[in-house]
């Protein structure tokens, strides 16, 4: 039985607890689960009671590399496949507000390797923001940018 979702909504997936972030065609949703965002069947997520949901699980620390400074260790991600420039930009803003908020050290934001445009326009807004003390692109995946908070 699939239940009516929509995008806010706490949802129980076989992968864990996450959000919907937004509805799809042919009864999908797409959950964004510690950072990462996936496409499920509305009929395999169970909603969430919100009271259940107001503390939030820490996400685990990541070692840190080498020549690292002290400080917070937790580095997240957000994947922003598929989304447009003008989406992927929003979904930036609100995951480096989430992790100021919650003390986190590194973000890794996965673009792809072909995307120039949004690449681009994530390079041009991240210089813009003042509490962005660093980024670059990873040597190991030019399909990624880490920003240091």
């Amino acid at each position: 039985m699939a239940h009516t979702l929509s995008p806010g909504d706490r949802v129980q997936t076989a992968l864990g607890k996450g959000v919907v972030r937004e509805q799809r065609n042919g009864g999908r949703v797409l959950v964004e689960i510690n950072g990462r965002s996936l496409v499920f069947d509305a009929g395999h997520v169970t909603p969430l009671d919100d009271r259940a949901a107001r503390r939030p699980r820490p996400t685990p620390s990541a070692p840190e590399a080498p020549g690292a400074t002290a400080g917070p260790a937790r580095i997240r991600e957000v994947d922003l496949h598929g989304f447009t420039v003008d989406e992927a930009l929003a979904r930036i803003d609100a995951m480096l507000d989430a992790c100021m908020r919650d003390d986190v050290a590194q973000l890794r934001v996965i673009h792809g390797r072909s995307g120039g445009r949004l690449r681009s326009a994530l390079h041009r807004r991240l210089t813009d923001i003042g509490s962005v003390r660093a980024f670059r692109i990873d040597a190991h995946n030019p399909g990624v940018t880490l920003v240091w908070l």
